[in-house]
């Protein structure tokens, strides 16, 4: 669908809706046009003539009441999907092999310095990211798990530095400029960043492992990873309607966690061959979606094309009305006045509504739960002493486990919620998000103290059933903010997660590294940390409550926003 798909109009309308006393003054008005153009013109007289009166006047009645058919939404929805599973995949099937690369490295060069008699292979011989040269359950020890864990913190702390710094501007820019640019960009920086990670990688005898610390470099054309995600929500806002939107946002996320279900299988029995494998083939995805952006059309001012119940923005070359001529000239404010302003402007929806900074609190604790997640793999193949391909076949129930969750679960509790119980689509999302996040918060306290394979399994399993709180949360948050501000509140909630990002990788690591160090049960400290965070986040969450207004169609019950 391109940007200059036309409307789609009715043209029996005029036929159906027109009488014939409206026919005969059209066709006498038109011969009275046509017989004074024939008689009367000179050489002084205009090629094209002005619309007659009653000509002008049947225009002007007639033609505001065409109706217009809006546009579909499901062609660009469903090339959205396509990305969004097409960069899922990349993230997912190189996840564990670029992990196992990156511990390959770390314990050569360990026991190169401290035993050589553990090396299978001697630099000469060793392939590509030192892969053979040392088994891989020797590298199990606490030395080389606890710089690996730091080397992987720190380089989330790194990537979040360009979202830390550019994720208000690029929300602006996007509000003004449009999104399709920044997405670009986006997508670019992510081809880029992995590839220099790679490089890296392969070249591990000429390049310090922490050199690929400067793949954050490209990340600064986009923003970051968070930028680029709030980006396509901000488009998926723009073209859905209020009403479709937290089923698409589902539907969405569903389709992703399909990509993180079936591509750690591969990539695993991909490992058993070579981690390099799965490695160069996540690349490979994540140039893919670049030829996907070429069909995505610009959405900002788009919105009216897609919904009948949004009006189009007034055109810039619409008759204005004449400026008052009264008053003096306006005399221009010092620029941090201005500056001022613009500031208490941009931000004044978290000032409005006190709901919308408690709604997006939550998203910092997500990131540091999203950190401590990409940090199981490691946790599991460390406390299980199990190789990092079977970690990421059991990580796959958590997956499985999400992808039942986003598909089947939220979906017919959402249709349960609205049909059976007659609650507004609002209120149904806050009471998801807050089920939601409580099982969040128990599933991961439990996964801190799991001390075997199946209970860390079953704890695995309850956490997931949390994992579409967000989701529902960035609908219901739409639904509050004016839609000239949705870009900056996403752009808000990019900080945040940036920030959650970069602290909470750095810190789970920390943690993590702290509980080699006192040994035993104490190894699960980043897994009850995060879940005492779930847990302010679930008193934040219901500290939300609904005016009366916004209830409407639905049963009221006692929660009221005085606020």
């Amino acid at each position: 669908m391109g940007t200059d798909t036309p409307m789609h109009i009715d043209r029996g309308y005029l036929a159906d809706n027109s009488s014939d006393e409206d026919e005969n003054e059209f066709s006498s008005t038109s011969a009275s046009t046509m017989d004074n153009k024939h008689h009367s013109s000179t050489e002084a007289t205009p090629l094209l003539l002005p619309a007659p009166p009653r000509l002008a006047s049947y225009i002007s009645l007639k033609l505001p009441h065409l109706p217009v058919k809006p546009l579909s939404y499901k062609p660009l929805l469903s090339l959205l999907i396509v990305i969004v599973i097409l960069s899922s995949s990349s993230d997912e099937i190189m996840e564990s092999a670029q992990l196992r690369i990156f511990e390959s490295i770390i314990c050569y060069r360990h026991y190169e310095s401290t035993d050589p008699t553990k090396l299978l292979l001697g630099r000469s011989a060793v392939g590509p990211g030192a892969i053979g040269g040392v088994l891989e359950q020797d590298c199990k020890i606490d030395g080389v798990q606890g710089e690996l864990a730091m080397l992987v913190g720190y380089t989330r702390f790194f990537n979040g530095l360009p979202s830390l710094l550019l994720a208000v501007p690029f929300g602006w820019a996007a509000d003004r400029y449009g999104r399709r640019p920044f997405l670009v960009l986006g997508m670019v920086s992510f081809v880029l960043k992995i590839g220099w990670v790679q490089v890296v990688s392969w070249f591990w005898q000429a390049f310090d492992i922490k050199m690929i610390w400067l793949g954050t470099v490209p990340m600064l054309l986009s923003g970051g990873e968070t930028v680029v995600t709030g980006l396509l929500f901000v488009v998926l806002s723009d073209i859905v309607p209020e009403a479709d939107r937290t089923s698409v946002f589902l539907i969405t996320g569903a389709c992703s966690l399909l990509a993180s279900l079936l591509m750690p299988l591969l990539g695993a029995l991909l490992m058993e061959e070579n981690p390099w494998i799965p490695a160069l083939l996540g690349l490979l995805l994540a140039i893919l979606p670049l030829f996907g952006l070429i069909f995505v059309p610009e959405t900002l001012h788009r919105r009216h094309l897609y919904s009948p119940q949004i009006s189009p923005p007034p055109s810039p070359s619409a008759p204005q009305p004449p400026a008052s001529s009264t008053h003096p000239p306006a005399i221009t404010p010092p620029l941090h006045h201005r500056l001022a302003a613009q500031l208490r402007n941009s931000t004044s929806f978290l000032t409005h509504d006190a709901r919308v900074p408690l709604l997006i609190l939550p998203f910092f604790g997500h990131t540091l739960i999203t950190t401590a997640s990409q940090l199981l793999l490691q946790y599991m193949s460390k406390r299980y002493a199990i190789t990092f391909s079977t970690a990421t076949i059991l990580k796959t129930t958590f997956n499985a486990v999400k992808v039942v969750l986003l598909f089947l679960i939220l979906p017919t509790a959402s249709k349960l919620g609205t049909h059976y119980l007659h609650l507004s689509t609002q209120r149904k999302d806050l009471y998801l998000a807050r089920g939601s996040q409580a099982l969040l918060a128990v599933g991961y306290l439990l996964v801190g103290i799991s001390p075997n394979i199946p209970t860390v399994v079953a704890s695995m399993i309850l956490a997931s059933l949390g994992m579409g709180l967000y989701l529902m949360i960035r609908s219901f948050l739409t639904s509050l903010v004016p839609s000239h501000h949705i870009a900056r509140v996403y752009s808000i909630i990019t900080l945040l997660e940036t920030l959650g990002g970069m602290f909470g990788g750095a810190l789970t690591a920390a943690l993590f590294k702290a509980g080699l160090r006192l040994g035993g049960g104490w190894i699960g400290l980043p897994w009850l940390f995060v879940g005492g965070v779930g847990c302010v986040c679930t008193g934040l969450l219901f500290a939300v409550r609904l005016r009366l207004e916004e209830d409407e169609g639905g049963d009221a019950g006692s929660e009221v926003d005085v606020m």
